[in-house]
């Protein structure tokens, strides 16, 4: 399923003797506009699906008796679904277009062991983020909710804010 957003590649025979130059920074951020402005669509097909399976408004003046086209409101829906879901698949190759140009350039790691490019079994874990919380073999959200310094620094100002009340208070009712 092509989109008018996808860039037509050459004959595969020219292209294997020379390396893909990787897309320039405007480049990737004109796909990405190009990505949200698809999202945007999807939102438009999936209106127009819901406003087909809508019946009219009976307050409507058009006639006493609105009749509703079942075989056209049908047709509307499945056109709409079909192009909600054409328009869903082009995001979804854009995007992972997007991801592995950002772990080329070194921004994520976001492999899950082997590396992408070949068997390289002497590799090390990497202890650089992998985008999703981990580092190395450990997971950050794991350790940090292990810890009760937030817990502690927080119960701490809550009863300092508990004394400020109290006291408030005790000044008020020595005055009266």
């Amino acid at each position: 399923m092509a989109s008018p957003e996808d860039i037509v590649m050459g004959d595969e025979r020219e292209d294997a003797a020379q390396p893909q130059a990787p897309f320039t920074l405007e480049e990737n951020i004109a796909q990405l506009n190009a990505i949200d402005k698809s999202m945007v669509q999807l939102m438009n097909h999936t209106a127009a699906a819901l406003g087909a399976l809508t019946t009219p408004d009976s307050s409507d003046d058009s006639g006493p008796s609105a009749s509703v086209d079942s075989a056209a409101q049908k047709e509307t829906f499945r056109q709409a679904t079909d192009t909600f879901l054409s328009t869903l698949h082009s995001i979804d190759v854009r995007m992972k277009r997007q991801i592995l140009a950002l772990e080329e350039a070194g921004i994520v790691n976001l492999s899950s062991g082997a590396p992408r490019q070949g068997p390289n079994p002497g590799t090390k874990p990497s202890l650089k983020p992998n985008g999703v919380g981990a580092i190395g073999n450990l997971d950050v959200g794991w350790l940090n909710s292990r810890g009760t310094k937030v817990e502690r620094d927080m119960e701490l100002e809550l009863w300092k804010r508990t004394r400020e009340i109290l006291e408030k208070d005790e000044g008020n009712i020595k005055k009266e």
